[in-house]
């Protein structure tokens, strides 16, 4: 059909082509207002995504400050940091501890008491087996070392002895004139449960205890307020509560465990900041243009006009626990004249500074006295909102797809109906061009004649 449109009106000299192609752009007036339609309705289910996006987000700081796991950070300080570290854990117990390192642990060893020539040296060279016998961790481990046995060789028997009870020998180099070559014998375990005893020597290489000599405890001890306490490990975690202590040298300093304030400060500011883009994105949509005349997305959705006044009594009103702290105006929120939310800082510093505790009450609640905080009352608003069930933003954008779907049907339907139309009248504007042209040949074929019958006559 496309090739008998682009030939209409050929044969007549008719403007069947145009006239056909204008009145079809007139039967696609109201084909054209429903696409139209319906592209307003997709910049709204873009403006929906949109706020839902800011309204969860709104929600997980709501969240965040009506969960007793926010308010758990800690944060710690060393009046020495170079005796040991700290590692504090959210919930780890609050105060101030003086701290004494009088050791830390180590590992057991023992070294050769004469050194050798080379690592080659032969320790054993009374022409018979000797026995090596030591203990660990309340095992004993004996070794047949036969003559002619190096050091090198000595220190790869204990090592490669399957049954090793957990130590590693080496072969090390003093410096001791020339003799440098001695072996170490060293736990793998540190602390006293690594203590290292050698019950049978060579009597051709007699070694002596090293770290752990004389009895010297091999535990790391400290005292904390006074009170003494060993472990077999520089990484104390059992003693404050939520606090790993990291041992770095003998010496005294002071721990401080304290609350850590600044997370909720920051909780709060993310929350007013995500508060302020979900009431300008309302506004923003809500507005009448009335330069250009077109609504906003949202100028005939009451129901998030309304949304956004109650999630700002919810931010405003108080909640009432007895303390210092009822409400955001005493965390520094206000509304300005002009419909803005601002946040004063330096007020919002000093009621978590001063009235911590308070603060924490009003924004968690006091169940003894049945009194539900505000960060659950407004996370509770926000997320009904952002429900995916039957939340506000997704009741709207369930509308606007069901009007979606009805719009492309009736665009299908019109666009169906008008081609058909057209196809028809395209046939019957071919047999109007086919007609206009017969007659235009009869019109020449007659006036053909009556010029040659003229001509005839003239003659006579």
């Amino acid at each position: 059909m496309a090739g008998s449109i682009s030939t209409l009106g050929l044969g007549s000299g008719l403007e069947l082509q145009n006239m056909l192609e204008q009145l079809k752009e007139a039967d696609r007036i109201p084909i054209k207002q429903k696409e139209s339609k319906k592209l307003e309705y997709e910049d709204k289910l873009e403006k929906f995504d949109l706020l839902q996006s800011r309204l969860l987000k709104a929600k997980d700081n709501a969240l965040d400050l009506s969960l007793q796991s926010t308010y758990m950070g800690r944060t710690s300080s060393l009046s020495d940091s170079s005796v040991l570290s700290a590692d504090t854990l959210d919930g780890a117990d609050l105060g101030t501890y003086h701290i004494k390192v009088n050791s830390l642990a180590s590992r057991s060893s023992w070294k050769s008491q004469t050194g050798s020539a080379s690592r080659d040296t032969i320790i054993n060279d009374t022409g018979g087996d000797l026995v090596f016998t030591y203990e660990l961790g309340g095992k004993s481990k004996s070794l047949n070392v036969s003559s002619g046995t190096t050091l090198a060789a000595f220190a790869s028997m204990i090592n490669d002895d399957p049954d090793n009870l957990g130590v590693k020998a080496s072969v090390i180099k003093d410096g001791s004139g020339g003799t440098p070559y001695k072996l170490l014998l060293s736990s793998d375990t540190i602390g006293e449960k690594g203590r290292i005893k050698i019950t049978d020597q060579l009597s051709s290489h007699n070694m002596g205890e090293e770290t752990g000599a004389s009895g010297s405890s091999l535990d790391a001890e400290v005292e904390i307020e006074g009170v003494s306490y060993k472990r077999a490990t520089n990484s104390i975690d059992d003693i404050i509560i939520g606090t790993t202590l990291n041992l770095q040298k003998t010496g005294e300093t002071t721990l401080k465990n304290q609350t850590d304030k600044s997370g909720i400060k920051d909780q709060i500011k993310s929350f007013v900041e995500a508060l302020k883009e979900i009431t300008g994105e309302i506004d923003k949509n809500s507005d009448f243009d009335l330069k250009t005349k077109q609504k906003g997305a949202f100028y005939d959705i009451s129901s998030i006009r309304l949304f956004k006044s109650q999630l700002l009594n919810d931010v405003i009103n108080p909640v009432h626990t007895g303390g210092k702290i009822e409400s955001m105006v005493d965390l520094g929120i206000e509304y300005t004249r002009d419909g803005n939310i601002t946040l004063d800082d330096k007020k919002l510093d000093q009621a978590i500074e001063n009235n911590f505790e308070d603060v924490k009450k009003f924004l968690l609640g006091d169940n003894e006295k049945k009194v539900t905080g505000w960060a659950d009352k407004v996370n509770d608003r926000l997320r009904s909102a952002t429900s995916a069930a039957n939340g506000l933003v997704f009741i709207e954008k369930n509308s606007a797809n069901t009007m979606l779907e009805k719009l492309d049907a009736q665009i299908a339907g019109d666009q169906q109906r008008l081609d058909k139309r057209y196809d028809i009248m395209t046939k019957q504007f071919l047999e109007l061009d086919k007609y206009m042209s017969r007659m235009n040949q009869m019109s020449s074929f007659l006036t053909q004649q009556i010029d040659s019958m003229n001509a005839t006559a003239n003659k006579k």
